[in-house]
């Protein structure tokens, strides 16, 4: 049996509570992108042992690709084949 949607409020207390699904946030966020950037470094007596560096890019194929697309279409633009 399915559960109820999950909701989260947004902006302060005193706006007029509107809530947004996480189904609607997860939508809004494979149609746009999002990176997600990240760092760890373990050191021991002040000396960096390892260095740990991420990045993640969070988006839906179709976005990936016509993301791609235009910037292949900005490169012939500024570097037309002759």
């Amino acid at each position: 049996m399915p559960s109820a949607p999950q909701y989260v409020t947004i902006g302060s207390d005193t706006d007029n509570g509107d809530e947004v699904s996480l189904l609607e946030i997860l939508d809004n966020v494979l149609n746009s992108g999002v990176v997600i950037q990240g760092s760890i470094v373990l050191s021991l007596a002040g000396v960096d042992l390892v260095y740990v560096g991420m990045n993640v890019v969070l988006t839906s194929v179709e976005t990936a690709l016509k993301s791609i697309r235009l910037e292949e279409s900005a490169k012939l633009k500024q570097f037309p084949r002759k």
